[in-house]
């Protein structure tokens, strides 16, 4: 069972195939009677009959939308400013690796329980990042400078944990400069733009808890 953490969400889909619009419309509609669900073909569509009212997520694959993930991500942050969720049949490491690079906030495969699906838009209200269960051994970090030391690892736990870098830096017995410059090689190694995505990807990756 899928806790609702907060009421009936507004959510966008996009999706040039109808069934599975009506589909996602049919399950969210099942989960929250009162939600408000608007769908489109495209992106283009759906800015067109946008009525100004912000949607909580925008659900998207990128393939059956007709648009480069970071273009895709970059259009939507500007033109609607919601989180995303891809839907999508592509489960490949590269659009997974692009995708949490372009800043959406959930990332589900169509054949996937519907319950995933949830979890994502659950996740994406709430600020926070959801990967399909299912994906997660296709994230794999290649040797060499991608692999973060024992250090790192350490200081990207406490950031999991919701440490800032002066209580980290007290606990590690490091200067806060050198914590700093820590955090910026653990971002670059994850190519992550945020402390908030670099511990959602170090939690795929199995690096941290």
């Amino acid at each position: 069972m899928v806790q609702k953490s907060r009421g009936a969400p507004r959510c966008l889909i996009i999706d040039e195939h109808p069934v599975v619009r009506q589909g996602v419309v049919a399950l969210l509609a099942s989960t929250w009677p009162a939600a408000d669900v608007a769908d489109a073909e495209n992106v283009d569509s759906a800015l067109e009959a946008g009525n100004g009212t912000k949607p909580d997520v925008v659900i998207v694959d990128p393939w059956r939308a007709g648009a480069d993930i970071g273009e895709l991500v970059k259009r939507l942050d500007k033109d609607v400013g919601a989180p995303i969720v891809v839907f999508t049949a592509d489960g490949g490491a590269r659009l997974l690796s692009e995708a949490l690079k372009a800043g959406v906030k959930g990332y589900v495969r169509k054949d996937s329980p519907s319950s995933d699906l949830i979890r994502a838009i659950e996740a994406a209200r709430e600020g926070e990042f959801y990967v399909d269960p299912g994906l997660s051994s296709t994230i794999v970090l290649e040797e060499g400078d991608r692999t973060l030391s024992t250090r790192q690892r350490e200081i990207l736990q406490m950031l999991a944990d919701g440490m800032a870098t002066d209580a980290v830096a007290g606990q590690l017995g490091l200067s806060t400069e050198t914590v700093r410059t820590h955090t910026k090689r653990i971002l670059a190694k994850l190519e992550a733009s945020t402390r908030t995505q670099a511990v959602a990807i170090g939690i795929r990756y199995g690096l941290i808890e």
